[in-house]
């Protein structure tokens, strides 16, 4: 994990909270170990929640039947898709957390799918004219100088001002007046709790 995790079960619903369509290239610029672009790869190869694990609880029932489960993990797998209908990156400016993003990738069978990238956030170009990015902030604010991540919310700002128009992005923060350094017009405000923490996820309409 990097310094600010993020749980794949709410990486996951944050994909369908932003309705983002798979056959859209998909962009998180601060993917630190990779859970957001991770949990895009799956969801864009529909490949089912709970494949890698050996074992569930309902193992031990006394009606549990192997041969119907074994028939729903053959319709699983035969349902995955061998490769993505578009695009999907991971940039982070840390080369450790990148690192860490690769071996999950691995672990996973996304290491071909998914493209993970060191860049600077102020170097950051969009792959492509349309798409959708998320980037997670929530925890940033609550343990790091507020006036320098004042700073890193007005430069992601010019950067989705001046090199994302076509896309639509999406920040999950848990500090609004951060959020308000920003300098775009949310479309959209959707509460999310990271934890116990109360959040707010940003949609941008970007033209």
């Amino acid at each position: 994990m990097g310094a600010a995790p993020l749980k794949e079960t709410l990486a996951a619903a944050l994909l369908d909270l932003a309705g983002w369509d798979t056959g859209l290239p998909f962009i998180d610029p601060l993917c630190g170990s990779g859970t957001l672009p991770l949990e895009a790869g799956l969801k864009a190869l529909n490949i089912a929640p709970g494949s890698f694990r050996q074992k569930f609880g309902f193992m031990g029932w006394p009606d549990f039947s192997v041969e119907l489960w074994q028939s729903l993990l053959t319709e699983a797998q035969s349902s995955q898709l061998p490769e993505l209908k578009a695009p999907i990156y991971g940039n982070d400016r840390d080369s450790n957390v990148l690192a860490q993003a690769q071996s999950n990738a691995e672990r996973c069978g996304l290491a071909h799918h998914i493209a993970l990238v060191q860049t600077e956030l102020s170097q950051l170009e969009a792959p492509a004219d349309s798409g959708v990015l998320i980037l997670q902030l929530s925890l940033w604010g609550t343990s790091r100088d507020l006036q320098a991540l004042g700073g890193f919310y007005k430069t992601l700002g010019d950067v989705l001002k001046q090199r994302f128009k076509g896309w639509t992005a999406f920040i999950l923060t848990g500090n609004k007046e951060l959020a308000k350094r920003v300098g775009l017009r949310a479309s959209q405000r959707i509460p999310v709790y990271n934890g116990s923490l109360a959040c707010t996820l940003l949609k941008y309409e970007l033209y």
